[in-house]
């Protein structure tokens, strides 16, 4: 069965998960005083490399770029109805081939439509650019 462009699957596979760490406890044996934590170790010590790749921080999840962290291309986005013109579609085949080439890999409708008019807000002097080409801010 074939999907509509922009409504597939981001192909991200969540599945894999990150190895879990040993659960590394040190036991008291015999009647002597127990040693000190890790915790305490680390505050009393410099760190080891080892200790310290474990205390690194995990990337929190709005730093993971959002093609990354999804699970649905349109995971996130609400869907906003907009109309185009005939020859404005005709042309999004070769902005997506075009796209696909600099970047090297499948680029989604949804992509690449959000990331236009996140060009667009960050350039409104471009979208007036063409507003004016359509007419807009003619001397009356």
């Amino acid at each position: 069965m074939g999907l509509k462009s922009g409504s597939r699957d981001a192909g991200y596979d969540d599945g894999e998960s990150e190895p879990k760490q040993s659960d590394r406890r040190e036991r008291n044996h015999g009647g002597t005083a127990p040693s000190e934590s890790s915790a305490e170790r680390i505050g009393n010590e410099e760190q080891s490399p080892a200790d310290k790749a474990k205390t690194v921080d995990r990337p929190r999840m709005e730093s993971i770029p959002y093609k990354l962290r999804r699970e649905k291309v349109n995971e996130g986005r609400e869907q906003v109805p907009y109309f185009l013109r005939e020859d404005v579609i005709e042309a999004e085949g070769e902005l997506q081939t075009t796209l696909e080439e600099t970047l090297g890999e499948n680029v989604y409708k949804s992509d690449y439509r959000e990331a236009a008019m996140i060009v667009a807000q960050r350039n409104p002097g471009l979208v007036a650019t063409v507003l004016r080409e359509w007419g807009y801010d003619l001397e009356r």
